[in-house]
């Protein structure tokens, strides 16, 4: 992961407006797809002394014919050799079923359980899981139906959020998973985001509360691409503008490569703080702003070459509060708020498509971390 500050005001009033609509479709991400994506899958917590964290993935076949979901617990963990690599699984939904996984820690691997009492009492029906372990902690869940064959399948039935909870902290939010809808998969495990399934958007944004600068985590956001290839992690360059409330610009930009947990204000930039937002605003310091975040993506490093798509990125907002962090109010004579919260949403997404991108995934078969 690097961060670079950057002076790109001058460029701001065009971030939302790359273009319009071109061929094919965006995602719709408040309709039933035959892809989800979450965004934010959390059983350890890097800024707590204890991995007192769990997150719970709901996913739902909204179908009345049973089908086997193919689950890809993607790492996020930066420091690992083993960074976008996959975990694998399938979890068996019967017609108009629900099923809830709880992803614990244990120790630096993930523990991750069905609910559903009939697989935690490990009957493994139609050959889905009952328990599964994975040799990291944070990442992201990639969910894909799959037919008779194992093949993913083309009918967009799924929907499904996810809940993370920090036991130690006091908080929880709760995330709808992205739904990608397919235009008719060639059923192997290469998704082409352009062909078979809708593209991602060029530019993604989003409002937030600007916490104050000593507070821990603050606002964060997830961030994830799809385009790239198994074992070999993209580049992903974002630039991101900000404006707080007088349109008073601040920026920075980040490189990272298929998934990162950005916090606002003490990874990416104090400007994105309370007091500092806003400083050239006369002396009157705003506590809200918004951001623009336009991104490209290299898909393949592997042969040393430049092959990089506009868009492709995607993700959500994270508000959290920790007990005794002071979020200001507009009236700075008010007293401050010192309470546990959270809260978090998907990042908006413009109407201009992004260009298109391609994921490939393996099955459990042929998967070396199984």
């Amino acid at each position: 992961m690097r961060w670079m500050k950057t002076l790109a005001a001058s460029a701001a009033a065009l971030i939302l407006g790359v273009g319009v609509a071109t061929a094919g479709q965006s995602i719709d991400l408040n309709e039933v797809g035959a892809m989800l994506v979450y965004s934010s899958i959390q059983a350890t917590d890097a800024s707590a002394t204890t991995d007192d964290v769990e997150t719970f993935v709901t996913v739902t076949n909204a179908m009345s014919d049973g089908k086997n979901i193919h689950m890809s617990f993607i790492n996020g963990d930066s420091d690992s050799n083993k960074y976008c690599y996959e975990c694998d699984w399938d979890v068996y939904l019967t017609g108009f079923d629900t099923e809830t996984l709880v992803f614990t820690a244990n120790g630096q691997w993930t523990n991750i359980v069905n609910e559903d009492a009939a697989y935690a009492a490990g009957s493994n029906q139609n050959g889905t899981f009952s328990s599964r372990t994975c040799q990291w902690g944070e990442g992201m869940l990639i969910a894909v139906p799959e037919d008779s064959l194992g093949d993913p399948d083309r009918d967009n039935r799924l929907f499904g959020d996810e809940v993370v909870v920090n036991y130690t902290a006091g908080y929880a939010y709760s995330i709808p998973a992205h739904s990608i809808q397919s235009e008719g998969s060639n059923g192997n495990r290469s998704f082409d985001f352009g062909d078979e399934y809708t593209r991602f958007p060029r530019v993604v944004a989003s409002n937030f509360l600007a916490p104050t600068t000593s507070n821990t985590p603050g606002a964060e956001v997830v961030l994830f691409t799809l385009d790239f290839k198994r074992q070999f992690p993209p580049q992903t360059d974002c630039s991101l503008i900000g404006f707080d409330a007088n349109e008073n610009s601040f920026s920075n930009s980040v490189i990272f490569g298929c998934w990162e947990r950005i916090n606002l204000c003490g990874d990416l930039d104090p400007e994105f703080c309370h007091p500092n937002l806003g400083l050239d605003a006369g002396g009157d310091p705003h506590t809200h702003g918004w951001f623009s975040l336009s991104c490209e993506v290299d898909h393949d490093r592997a042969d040393n070459t430049s092959e990089t798509a506009d868009g492709n990125v995607h993700g959500a907002i994270i508000q959290r509060a920790a007990g005794g962090t002071v979020l200001r109010k507009n009236d700075l004579g008010a007293p401050s708020l010192a309470n546990s919260a959270a809260w978090a949403r998907l990042l908006f997404q413009s109407v201009s498509i992004g260009d298109s991108g391609g994921l490939t995934l393996e099955d459990q078969s042929t998967n070396p971390l199984n």
